[in-house]
């Protein structure tokens, strides 16, 4: 559903912390290959693939390339170079969800127009990302991979207009501040068990409960039908 571009609603402008994620594909085959992280500000550049990741240091003298191999038996596993590319992404994802439950709560619309314009791309690179860790395409359930034709990358876009229009429509406003929350929470108890202990069991995954509740805000977000709650699916 699109909107005519004079009913374009006002967008506030603010700081969005969210890490960038570019994803790459083959170009003749199409096979997804790699997720670059950046932030703004900032020269340097990691990327995470499916097996061996890189970390590039941009300095005066030129580049200097890092390159972190992974043993193909062990690359099911968060390495330690993953876990700490994966808790910087994290942190930003978390306090931009906590931002915008704040923002629906107090009905301020044009920050979550503006917002609009990062996220969808943001979640669709946080998918292959968490796959490209997992070295597993099907990490994540299929219902939670963001389709281009979902959003578009514009601050003017009425694709935006009509998601907020839809957010508003019945209880979903309700459903989406929860879903927010709980992925907060479940990204926060990821960090912690996975990502930041130095004890952790690489070849345990404690992932489950936060690939639910990722999965659950994509379709909560882009208000696809028939998404289960939480509490249904914990029965």
């Amino acid at each position: 559903m699109r909107l005519p571009a004079q009913s374009l609603q006002p967008r506030e402008e603010y700081h969005i912390p969210l890490a960038k994620l570019s994803v790459s594909f083959d170009e003749e085959t199409h096979a997804f290959q790699k997720v670059r992280i950046s932030y703004e500000g900032q020269d340097d550049y990691s990327t995470i693939a499916r097996n061996d990741d890189q970390f590039v240091h941009v300095t005066r003298n030129g580049v200097e390339k890092h390159l972190y191999q992974e043993p193909w038996d062990q690359a099911f596993a968060i390495s330690d170079f993953e876990a700490r590319e994966l808790d910087h992404v994290c942190k930003t994802f978390i306090e931009t969800l906590k931002g915008f439950e704040g923002d629906l709560q107090k009905e301020r619309w044009g920050r979550c127009l503006y917002l609009d314009a990062f996220m969808p791309r943001f979640l669709r690179g946080f998918y292959y990302l968490y796959c490209a860790a997992r070295n597993n395409i099907e990490a994540l359930p299929l219902s939670a991979r963001v389709a281009d034709s979902m959003y578009d990358v514009s601050l003017n876009s009425p694709v935006s207009d009509a998601r907020l229009a839809a957010w508003r429509t019945g209880d979903n406003i309700i459903k989406l501040r929860i879903i927010t929350k709980e992925l907060a929470y479940q990204l926060e108890t990821w960090q912690k068990k996975e990502l930041e202990n130095p004890k952790r069991n690489k070849e345990i995954s404690y992932g489950a409960d936060l690939e639910e509740a990722f999965s659950l805000f994509v379709r909560t977000y882009f208000v696809i039908k028939s998404q289960p709650t939480l509490a249904a699916k914990k029965k």
